[in-house]
């Protein structure tokens, strides 16, 4: 039996967009951490380049996260490199949208 977006407890909102993504199936970092990382664990994860991880920490941040107040951000993502915190950003604003969030890189 395959595992989906849905049986990881995404909210519709999130499982929608990642369809229109072209993500219909989770990677194996996105089984392994989204539900513990959803729950409020803490989740160490390694994977090689391509494999989802961005997608396996930054959707329960955006399921999970409560709307902020107005220069009061509520969820901090640290990365070593401009690029890589503007990649994260890109990759993670089409799913903050469906959850009525914004996503910003600040560098």
């Amino acid at each position: 039996m395959t595992t989906t977006f849905s049986d990881l407890g995404l909210p519709n909102a999130l499982v929608k967009t990642l369809g229109k993504q072209g993500f219909t199936e989770p990677f194996p970092i996105q089984v392994a951490t989204i539900q513990d990382a959803a729950n409020g664990r803490d989740v160490a994860g390694r994977a090689p380049t391509g494999s989802g991880k961005t997608l396996a920490f930054g959707l329960p941040i955006l399921a999970t996260v409560d709307r902020a107040q107005p220069h009061r951000p509520k969820a901090l993502i640290l990365a070593p490199t401009r690029e890589l915190a503007e990649q994260i950003r890109r990759d993670l604003a089409p799913y903050g949208k469906a959850m009525g969030r914004q996503v910003f890189a600040i560098y």
